[in-house]
């Protein structure tokens, strides 16, 4: 799964960690606890960025990075359904595989 979180008005300080994040969302096995430092990490980078722009131009970023934030939301919302569904399906062949010994 391959997302874009870089667009026209993203700083160069975050193009690095969010190259990073669609590569772990894009991996054969998804390192949850490093995805997680490194969505950490782009939020502070973002209110840091903020911060420093003036009022005009924060709204305007504030907007892209909306839209990149509800993607991303909705990418990882589908892996953690897609991951229940996995894990239920373990469980419930766990409890299969107790009651025919």
């Amino acid at each position: 799964m391959n997302i874009q979180l870089i667009h026209d008005l993203t700083p160069p300080s975050l193009v690095d960690i969010c190259q990073a994040i669609s590569q772990a969302l894009s991996s054969e096995e998804l390192n949850s606890e490093a995805l997680l430092e490194l969505i950490q990490l782009r939020d502070k980078q973002i209110i840091d960025y903020l911060a420093s722009l003036p009022e005009a131009e924060r709204k305007q970023y504030a907007a892209k990075e909306l839209e990149v934030n509800k993607l991303l939301v909705q990418t990882t919302s589908v892996m953690q359904a897609e991951q229940k569904k996995v894990l239920l399906g373990l469980v419930r062949g766990k409890s299969a595989v107790s009651q025919y010994r």
